[in-house]
This record gives C-alpha cells, structure tokens and sequence, in this order.
C-alpha cells in the first residue's frame, strides 16, 4: 500500500506493508496526493507532526530486513526526546561502537521522521547526513525546537 501527502518539507511517499504498519518514508517530486483509507490514521497523526500538536508517533512500524545492529540504533534513535539532538558520538558510547557505525546505520533508516534519526548530530553541533537532505533535517531540527519552546512557555503559565 501506498500513500503520498503534501508536508512542510515536500512530498512524502509512503509505503506501508500488509497489515499497514510504515516500512519506508521517501521524500519525492510533487505528485498526485493520494491517501488511501487504511492510511488515513498515520496520515492524520504526520500532519499533527508538522503542526506541532502531535510529539511522538503511536503508530505501527515495520523495519524487518535490517541487520540487528541497525535495529539497536534504531530504537536508542527512538529514545531521543522531541526537540532534543544528540551527538553520533553520544550514540556509539550508548552502544560500544564509532560514531561512523551509527552514521551508516541511520542512513539505512528506512522510516525517517518517525525514527526521528534528524534528531541525531555531529559532536561540533552541525548536522551531518540526512536521508530527506540537510535542509530537510534542519527543518525538522527547528521546527521541533520551536514547539518545544512554545509548549515549555505555555506550561510555566
């Protein structure tokens, strides 16, 4: 199954296996949106996202075909709280490996955005790699320090 939606950041493309978990999100060339039904929850929760009303996916994903290594960075990426960076250096101490090992294994991440690997940066403070491109990643870096932001001034009120 297959889904593409307008965002902030362009057009995403998104493939979600038999039972509709997400297995791959692509950035692509404007095209035809398209949002079939059974999609339409993680559509509704991407837009929330983008909004900055929704903080952390809850909703299936399907990253089968990875190495268990990449699987382990995977899920510490996971971890990394919305509106916060860490280093790949951070990550390779988290887990006994290089900050290159973690680099190679999140440009494999199949699921960008929801495995927030954007989120992940280098010990100099600039950005790195990123699947979606570099512009896209300070988007998403920005965009979530500002919810941050806004939703920490709103509590102290």
């Amino acid at each position: 199954m297959l889904a593409c939606v307008k965002t902030p950041i362009g057009f995403l493309e998104i493939f979600f296996d038999q039972s509709f978990a997400v297995k791959k999100i692509s950035l692509v060339r404007p095209k035809e949106i398209f949002i079939p039904i059974a999609a339409s929850e993680f559509i509704e929760q991407l837009i929330a996202y983008f909004e900055g009303k929704l903080l952390e996916f809850n909703y299936p994903i399907n990253i089968q075909g990875l190495s268990n290594f990449d699987k382990k960075v995977l899920d510490l990426t996971r971890k990394i709280p919305y509106g916060h960076t860490v280093t790949y250096k951070l990550m390779a101490e988290k887990i006994n490996t290089s900050p290159r090992a973690i680099g190679q294994a999140l440009r494999r991440n199949p699921i960008p955005i929801i495995i927030p690997c954007h989120r992940v940066i280098k010990s100099d403070g600039t950005q790195g790699g990123y699947s979606l491109g570099i512009e896209v990643k300070k988007w998403l870096i920005e965009h979530e320090r500002s919810v941050s932001l806004v939703k920490s001034y709103q509590e102290m009120l």
